[in-house]
């Protein structure tokens, strides 16, 4: 496969985002609400769609191996196929273990990636990296569906834009600098970032209407909190979802008004692993087993 051109997507000080919304009551957290029809959410939208894709195909597949690392979570298929996921470990207030009757090593990907529509954010987790590592398979099996674009973050960023990021990428704020001063970072922990302006990930409902540019972080799919961050997205040009977390299927991601898909495709597998097991983050998945790949809407 040819290697994409470019600089790779910056590590964040840890790639998770914000918290999941409160499914109780009123369905309202963070001053976001998420939507009720699960028709019109993306991960229901996604699954559905690569279930339709690849038919029979994924009930023939298996799990060869699992591992949920302290920055991502790693799924390898037995058809060589690899995907990673943010493992949102601030997501819990106590221990995140998963309890499981049995093992999930040797499940049919088509279990593995239903996870995808758990509450659990871990078990989302899961499932989002099975719908990573499906989509990678999807795509050398009908290449015509995925057109790849050379565009890089930055390039999408005009002097007077208002950019908005959910999520700290520590590596890509200096470079937004340098191109427009109206950058703000939401984000929910407390971070060191003089040079941005930053709030707490629930003022996105003042900041994404009045904004020209948004970058999501792909960890808003493992916490649910992408569909409401979207809802809230005005006259944005760009909805940009940035990350490894990223599933590389652009179709219901544009459908929904997401104008550029920045992932990462994963090349060695079993390295992958490993990087996953030893904490590695966004970088050593760029510099050991993986690559920047890239998909625009209408290009």
């Amino acid at each position: 496969m040819k290697k994409m051109i470019g600089e790779t997507m910056p590590e964040t000080e840890h790639p998770c985002g914000a918290k999941p919304p409160n499914r109780e009551g009123e369905n309202v957290k963070n001053g976001i609400k998420r939507e009720g029809n699960e028709e019109t959410e993306i991960l229901p939208a996604l699954v559905s769609a690569l279930k339709s894709d690849l038919g029979s195909t994924l009930e023939k597949v298996k799990v060869n191996d699992i591992r949920i690392g302290l920055a991502y979570t790693g799924v390898l298929l037995s058809t060589g196929y690899g995907g990673v996921a943010c493992t949102p470990l601030y997501e819990f207030s106590c221990c995140p273990a998963l309890d499981f009757a049995v093992f999930l090593k040797g499940k049919t990907a088509d279990k593995l990636l239903e996870l995808a529509l758990s509450e659990n954010p871990l078990e989302a987790a899961v499932g989002v990296a099975t719908a990573n590592a499906l989509s990678h398979m999807l795509w050398d099996l009908k290449p015509e569906n995925f057109p790849i674009s050379n565009l890089d973050v930055l390039d999408l960023i005009r002097p007077e834009d208002r950019v908005a990021t959910v999520g700290y990428f520590g590596p890509l704020v200096p470079k937004i600098l340098k191109i427009t001063d109206k950058l703000t970072v939401l984000e929910k922990r407390e971070i060191e970032a003089p040079q941005a302006r930053t709030l707490p990930s629930e003022k996105a409902r003042e900041i994404f209407p009045v904004s020209d540019v948004i970058i999501l972080s792909a960890s808003t799919l493992a916490n649910r909190t992408f569909d409401g961050l979207l809802s809230l997205r005005g006259a944005a040009r760009e909805v940009i979802l940035l990350g490894p977390s990223t599933p590389l299927y652009p179709a219901p991601f544009f459908d929904r008004g997401i104008t550029a898909i920045m992932g990462t495709r994963i090349i060695d597998p079993l390295t992958m692993l490993t990087v996953v097991s030893e904490a590695g983050g966004t970088k050593k998945l760029h510099q050991y087993c993986g690559e920047k790949v890239a998909f625009r809407k209408n290009e």
